[in-house]
C-alpha cells in the first residue's frame, strides 16, 4: 500500500518525493527523512493522504530565534573602524542558542557603505559571532547595514550608526597649531564659531573663511543624513509592499479555502485538555475504527452545529451559553454517552477506555469535566414547526402584542443549520432545533440595545440578550461586565453549506496575523524615518540661511560690515 505524504516547511532528505510505501508492520517510517526548511518562528505541516482522503494532519511550531548585536556604538568618527561587534542568536526568553555552531552557521553583512565586509562570512561559535573589523566611510552621515544568517535569511538585524566629522584645527600666523574647537561637528554650533563679539574683534578674513567652511561641512553632513533617511524610507517602503503582497495573497488563499466553521474548529483544537478538542483532532487526523466505540452516534460539538448571520449575535449567544456549553459534546442516545468513559471499583475514571484512551494516544489527556447532551433524553419543543421553509423554524408565539423596538427575534430561530444538520433527527423524529437548541435557548429573546431589552422586560420568559452586550438570565438575574469569548458560533451571512476540511487552514490564519504585526512594525519605522528626515530638512534650512548671511558679509569691503553682522539664532 502507498500513501502520499505532503509537507509544508519540510523537505525529504532522500529526494524520493511524497509517495511512500507502508512497511510490513503497517508503518510509514519517516525517521531521519525530513528536514525543516521553513524559517525560525514559522510553522511546518505534515499531511498524509490515502486515495485522496486525508488520514493524518499535524502542524509543528518551529522554534523562535532572534539575532541581535551586543554593544554597538550609536556614533563614531568618520574614517575610523568598527571593531569586535558581537552578534548573538537567542530564543524568545533571551537564552543564547549554543546549537548555532559550525561551518553551516555563518553571518553575512549586506551594505553599500561597508565595502570591506560586503559578501564576507563569519562563523558562529556556540550561538555567538564576532565581526572583527569594518571601516567606516570618510564622509559624515548615517551608516546602515543588515547582518543576517547566511542560510536563514529571515534571521537578521538592521543596524544604524551615526558618523560624525573629526575635530578641526586652524593654523595661526605664527605657524603654531591652535584648536578652534575640541568637540565633533555634530555638536558644533555656528554661533560658537562666529558670534558677534568674535566678529567685532576678528581682523582676519581667513578666520571667516574657516567658519564658512565649517558651516558648509555641517550642511554637507546634514545632506548625507537626509540621503541616508531617504534610502531607509525607500528600503522600508519596499519591505512594506512585500509584506502587503504576502498578506493579500494569504487573504486570497484563506478566502477561497477557509470557512468560518473551520476557524471555530481550530479554536476548539487549541483548548487542549477538553473532550471537544480530542474529538476535533480525531475527526481530522484518523479514520474511525470499526466496532462499537464512544465515537458511534456522536453528532458533534455545540459550537459547530449551527451558524449565525453576524459576529455580534455570535458573541452574545456564546457569552450567554458559556464556554462549557459551547464545547459540550452532543450524541443521539444515552447508550452512546455511556461509551465515553467508565470507572473502576473506587469510582475513578478509567483512562484506558473511551475518549480518555484516545486522548492519551494523542498525548493530550482530558483535564477537566465536560458536558454531554443526549438528544433522545431532551424534552423537545412540542409546538408547530414551519415545515415549508428550509430552516424549519419553530412556530413560537410572538412575545409582544405588537412589534417591540429593537426586537431581532428568538435565539432558537436565529441559529442556522446546514443541510447536513437539518437531516439529524432523534428516534422520536425531532430535529436539532426542536431538541438541542430549544434546550439551550428556550424562548430567549434578542434585541438591538440594552435599553430596548430593558423596555421589554415585562414580556421576557427565558431571559434576553442585546447585541451591544446586555444579558438577562431569567427572573431578576442580570449578567454585567464585558467578555469576548474565543469559542463562538461560525458567522455566515447566508445559510451554511457543508464545508470542506482544508489543509493547514489555521496555519495560514496565524501566518497572516504574524504578517500584520510585521506590517505594523514596518509602518512605525517608516513614520519615524520620515519624522527624522523632516527634522533634518528644517535643520539644514537654518544652516543654509546662516551660510548665506555669512557669505554676504564676506562679499562686503573688508571690515566695513563686520560690526553690523548678527547671526541667525539656532
Amino acid at each position: 500500500m502507498e500513501l502520499i505524504v505532503n509537507t509544508v516547511g519540510l523537505s525529504f532528505v532522500d529526494k524520493c518525493g511524497p509517495v511512500r510505501k507502508v512497511n510490513s508492520e503497517g508503518f510509514v517510517d519517516l525517521r531521519g527523512m525530513l528536514k525543516v526548511v521553513s524559517g525560525f518562528g514559522s510553522e511546518a505541516c505534515l499531511t498524509i493522504f490515502h486515495h485522496k482522503k486525508k488520514i493524518f494532519n499535524r502542524t509543528f511550531q518551529i522554534a523562535i530565534r532572534n539575532l541581535k548585536a551586543v554593544k554597538v556604538p550609536e556614533s563614531c568618527p568618520a574614517g575610523t573602524f568598527l571593531e569586535n561587534i558581537i552578534f548573538e542568536v537567542s530564543d524568545c526568553d533571551g537564552v543564547i542558542d549554543e546549537s548555532i555552531h559550525g561551518l553551516q552557521h555563518t553571518l553575512s553583512i549586506r551594505s553599500n557603505q561597508l565595502k570591506d565586509v560586503q559578501g564576507a562570512q563569519y562563523a558562529f561559535e556556540h550561538g555567538r559571532c564576532v565581526l572583527p573589523r569594518a571601516q567606516v566611510p570618510n564622509e559624515p552621515g548615517t551608516v546602515s547595514f543588515v547582518a543576517y544568517h547566511t542560510h536563514f535569511s529571515d534571521l537578521e538585524t538592521i543596524i544604524q550608526i551615526h558618523v560624525y566629522a573629526l575635530d578641526l584645527v586652524r593654523v595661526n600666523s605664527e605657524n603654531d597649531f591652535e584648536p578652534i574647537c575640541s568637540y565633533p561637528t555634530s555638536s558644533l554650533s555656528s554661533q560658537d564659531l562666529l558670534s558677534p563679539s568674535q566678529l567685532a574683534s576678528c581682523q582676519s578674513v581667513r578666520y571667516i573663511e574657516d567658519a564658512l567652511r565649517k558651516v558648509s561641512d555641517e550642511i554637507e553632513s546634514i545632506d548625507s543624513n537626509i540621503r541616508s533617511e531617504e534610502e531607509m524610507i525607500k528600503f522600508l517602503d519596499s519591505q512594506k509592499k512585500s509584506v502587503e503582497n504576502r498578506i493579500a495573497s494569504l487573504k486570497d488563499e484563506i478566502g477561497h479555502r477557509v470557512g468560518a466553521k473551520e476557524i471555530t474548529r481550530h479554536k476548539i483544537e487549541e483548548n487542549v485538555g477538553t473532550a471537544a478538542a480530542v474529538l476535533c483532532n480525531l475527526s481530522n487526523h484518523k479514520a474511525y475504527e470499526p466496532g462499537r466505540s464512544f465515537k458511534d452516534e456522536v453528532v458533534g460539538i455545540v459550537a459547530l452545529l449551527g451558524t449565525v448571520a453576524n459576529r455580534d449575535l455570535s458573541r452574545m449567544l456564546s457569552v450567554y451559553l458559556g464556554e462549557d456549553n459551547m464545547l459540550a459534546v452532543v450524541c443521539k442516545t444515552q447508550d452512546a454517552a455511556n461509551y465515553f468513559e467508565k470507572y473502576d471499583t473506587e469510582g475513578n475514571v478509567d483512562i484506558r477506555f473511551g475518549i480518555h484512551q484516545e486522548a492519551a494516544k494523542l498525548g493530550v489527556p482530558i483535564s477537566r469535566r465536560f458536558p454531554i447532551i443526549c438528544l433522545d433524553e431532551i424534552r423537545p419543543y412540542n409546538g408547530d414547526v414551519f415545515w415549508n421553509i428550509r430552516q424549519k423554524k419553530l412556530n413560537l408565539p410572538f412575545p409582544h402584542s405588537k412589534t417591540h423596538k429593537g426586537f431581532r427575534g428568538l435565539a432558537v430561530n436565529l441559529i442556522n443549520l446546514s443541510a447536513e444538520n437539518l437531516e439529524i433527527i432523534t428516534s422520536s423524529g425531532h430535529g436539532l432545533r426542536e431538541t438541542l437548541f430549544y434546550r439551550l435557548f428556550g424562548e430567549l429573546q434578542v434585541y438591538e440595545t440594552r435599553n430596548d431589552m430593558r423596555q421589554a422586560m415585562p414580556h421576557l420568559r427565558n431571559g434576553a440578550i442585546s447585541l451591544d452586550g446586555g444579558i438577562i438570565k431569567g427572573d431578576g438575574m442580570l449578567l454585567l461586565g464585558y467578555s469576548d469569548p474565543e469559542i463562538i458560533f461560525p458567522v455566515m451571512p447566508d445559510a451554511p453549506d457543508i464545508l470542506e476540511d482544508p489543509e493547514d487552514v489555521f496555519t495560514k490564519v496565524k501566518k497572516m496575523n504574524a504578517e500584520k504585526s510585521v506590517l505594523e512594525t514596518v509602518e512605525n519605522k517608516i513614520r519615524k524615518a520620515e519624522e527624522n528626515r523632516q527634522k533634518l530638512v528644517m535643520k539644514r534650512n537654518k544652516k543654509k540661511r546662516k551660510f548665506d548671511e555669512m557669505a554676504e558679509v564676506m562679499s562686503q569691503p573688508s571690515g566695513s560690515q563686520l560690526d553690523q553682522y548678527h547671526p541667525v539664532s539656532q
